[in-house]
Parts: C-alpha cells; sequence; structure tokens
C-alpha cells in the first residue's frame, strides 16, 4: 500500500517547484509533486530570442529566503561553469529560456520528488486523507497544492473560429505558424502581444503582407519598474494588503496595473527603434499598425478570411479589418481545475466564485482543519498583484513550508520596513 504523504502537489510550474525545493530543510515532511508534461517546461510557445524576465535573478526560486540552498540560480551557474561568463554579460535580467533551463536543473536535481507524465483525474476526501487517482494510481496525502497555471481567456466573439488561423499566443499553432504573404491581427497591447508584433516584423515566421495590432490600451504602455512602485512586491507590503477589506483590495489591484501588466521600457525602445529604421532609413514597404484603445466587438469568416469588428474608443466609432491569421495575446485566467469537483462542496467561495484563503495561502473549506488545500496563483484578490509573479514565489512557499512544518524554518518576519508607510 503506498505511504500518505504530508503534502502532494498538482503542477510542476515554477511555482510548486520552489515550493519543492524549499522543502528540502524539512526532511520530516513527505513530499510527492505531479504534473501530466514529460518534462519541466515553462510556456514554451512564447520563447523568442528577446523575450526577458520582468524581474532580477536573484528573484528566483530559491534565493529571497535562503541564499545558501543548493537549487538557486547562482548556484545553477556554478555547477554548470557559467558563471563569470554570465556576469560578463552584464545583465540584471536573464531570458525566458534561460529561467526555464534553470528550472528544468532544479526539477532534474530534486529527482524523484516530482513526477512527470501523470495526469490528474480527480481528487477526493475520505475522513482525515486526500485521495488523489492519477493515470498511475491513487495517491493519499494529508495536504495537497495546487498550482496547475492559469487557462488562456479567449473573447467569446473568437470562441468558434479556434484553430490554425485563429488561436490563442499560449498554442501549439505558434510553433507551426507561417505569416508568409498574410495579413495578421494581433490582439492584446500587453508583453506577449508587442513581442508578437515585433518577431513578426522582423520576419521571424516568414514575411506577412501586413500585422495590426489592436489593444483596448490607451497606448503601448511601459511597465512601472521604479523602486517605490516596486515596494508592492515586498512581504512586508504583502502583509500590510492583507489586512485590507474586500472592496478595498479590489480597488488597489486595479490601480496598480501597470506595475505589474505593462510593457519592458527597453523593450518598447527597442521596438520603437526597429520602425524608425525599417520606415525612415531602411524606406521599407513594411505594412504595419498599432492601433489603441480599441476593443474586439465580434468576428466573421469570409472565405478563408476573417472580419473583424472593433469599437474605437477614441472616436466613437466603429471599425472593421480583414486578417488571414489572428493572434489573441489575450491573457490569462484562473479556472478552478475539474479534478477538485468531488469536493467542491467542501470549498467556500466568494461572492465571485473564487477560492477563499487564509494567510497562509490555504483555502478555506469545510474539512479537518489538519487537512489544507493550498493554492498557488489563485489569491490575486485576497494577497495582491504579487501572486500571479515570480517575484514572492519564494517567500510564499517559505511560508506555507511553515504552515506544513508547525514551526519556523524560514525567518520570513525578519524583513526591514518599506520606506513607504501606508499606517501611521
Amino acid at each position: 500500500m503506498n505511504a500518505t504523504y504530508d503534502l502532494f502537489g498538482l503542477g510542476i510550474g515554477p511555482f510548486n517547484l520552489s515550493l519543492a525545493a524549499l522543502l528540502n530543510l524539512a526532511p520530516e515532511l513527505k513530499t510527492k509533486f505531479v504534473d501530466q508534461k514529460t518534462e519541466f517546461e515553462w510556456h514554451p510557445e512564447m520563447m523568442f530570442g528577446d523575450s526577458y524576465m520582468q524581474t532580477s535573478y536573484l528573484k528566483d526560486l530559491v534565493t529571497p529566503v535562503d541564499p545558501t540552498s543548493p537549487h538557486s540560480f547562482l548556484n545553477y551557474l556554478v555547477k554548470n561553469g557559467i558563471f563569470h561568463s554570465f556576469m560578463n554579460t552584464d545583465r540584471g535580467v536573464v531570458s525566458r529560456r534561460e529561467f526555464e533551463l534553470y528550472c528544468r536543473w532544479v526539477s532534474q536535481n530534486l529527482g524523484d520528488k516530482l513526477q512527470f507524465s501523470t495526469p490528474v483525474h480527480e481528487v477526493r476526501f475520505d475522513q482525515d486523507q486526500f485521495k488523489i487517482e492519477t493515470s498511475r494510481g491513487t495517491e493519499s496525502a494529508r495536504n495537497i497544492c495546487i498550482a496547475t497555471g492559469l487557462t488562456p481567456r479567449i473573447p467569446a466573439c473568437a470562441r468558434p473560429f479556434l484553430g490554425g488561423r485563429v488561436f490563442h499566443a499560449k498554442s501549439p499553432a505558434v510553433r507551426e505558424m507561417d505569416l508568409t504573404g498574410k495579413r495578421v491581427a494581433i490582439i492584446g497591447g500587453g508583453q506577449t502581444g508587442v513581442e508578437f508584433f515585433r518577431n513578426a516584423l522582423l520576419g521571424n515566421w516568414g514575411r506577412p503582407e501586413s500585422v495590426r495590432l489592436l489593444t483596448r490600451r490607451p497606448t503601448l504602455e511601459p511597465l512601472d519598474e521604479s523602486a517605490f512602485t516596486n515596494e508592492y512586491f515586498t512581504p512586508a507590503y504583502s502583509d500590510e494588503f492583507w489586512r485590507l477589506s474586500g472592496d478595498k483590495k479590489a480597488q488597489i489591484v486595479h490601480s496598480q496595473k501597470l506595475a505589474s501588466d505593462g510593457n519592458t521600457p527597453t523593450y518598447l525602445k527597442s521596438l520603437y527603434q526597429d520602425l524608425y529604421r525599417m520606415k525612415h532609413v531602411d524606406q521599407s514597404n513594411a505594412d504595419f499598425e498599432i492601433l489603441p484603445l480599441r476593443e474586439l466587438v465580434s468576428m466573421r469568416q469570409i472565405g478563408q478570411a476573417y472580419e473583424l469588428r472593433f469599437y474605437n474608443a477614441f472616436t466613437d466609432s466603429d471599425e472593421a479589418f480583414e486578417a488571414d491569421l489572428v493572434i489573441l495575446s489575450t491573457g490569462f485566467e484562473s479556472v478552478i481545475p475539474a479534478y477538485l469537483d468531488p469536493i467542491r462542496s467542501l470549498i467556500k467561495f466568494d461572492e465571485q466564485g473564487r477560492f477563499a484563503f487564509t494567510k497562509s495561502f490555504s483555502i478555506e473549506w469545510n474539512g479537518p482543519s489538519a487537512n489544507r488545500i493550498y493554492a498557488l496563483n489563485f489569491s490575486r484578490h485576497h494577497h495582491g498583484i504579487s501572486e500571479p509573479q515570480t517575484s514572492l514565489m519564494s517567500w510564499r512557499s517559505a511560508l506555507i513550508v511553515n504552515d506544513l512544518a508547525r514551526r519556523t524554518i524560514y525567518l520570513n518576519e525578519t524583513q526591514a520596513p518599506n520606506f513607504v508607510r501606508y499606517r501611521s
């Protein structure tokens, strides 16, 4: 009979990988993490050569709470003999591909604590244990941690047309994409949309006839990377935020959009320089448009093309464009996994159908308090804008490790106060 785990992790992305790595200092806990993927990967569809992280490489899986961990990015550099070469690049951030390679290295070092090629079918609760049914059999655990990632957000009017010529930016169709001679419409002006726009213009998938970037945003807005704004991504601020009412939290999160959902300023500058060179130096006949304040209203198929209708909020008018290929860079949303259906009636939700959370990132539920359901990347409404980001993932993992072990393994509370104060 299989042993009962103290923690069973569902999904192996960066968030659960961080938790698995930091559990090294709690050897008394028996843990296991599973994923349906065959190996660690992180948004492989969006690994462009010019795609970089928006946070420092020191905000890796473990360093902010345990710089001595063998699973740090710096140790990855040392063990692979590239520390000095990396330092000579004089970069404060790494490419998304480098981050994926680092995470893959950590996953390999964690050995049999992780198990890939293992889809989860359902989670039940029986007396004092969770029963996790996977493709390899049923496992038992006292606690579980859900980190199955986000689901692509698809505009309702685009759903009937999804396929090889209309698809989300996170889609296998990206790998087979050929834009040669096509009229391309990219919907969404966040970092991913801008990266698709730039790479399409540079001909990285063949030379398109035209490229349009359409977004509801007022322009291609930069990420606010200033020092005081970055205090939002600190444990001290998260603690202050936690103590607010739900309505106040929603108001503040909305006001902080560009602290977490803007475009990297240096990337915007590079894009602008590309456009200048194309039009005014090379005098290229490249056909491109950046169209802000446009909201997609409807779509219809016309032969092998698509007519996209938009509301132009600048002129208060309707517009229509035709495209042969549509890339939806329309973001992601949290969707509660279907495998929780057997215990869904025990889980507490807020008035908007979202998980209700405790401060230690466990979900409130009507089961025994000794059995916890942790959930990562579901608590932006409770814990703030840092929740979907990698900035505080190690801090969050450390909170969970301490909560599981019922002792202080990581000194998460020994933080210097921020310079910006929100309470007297």
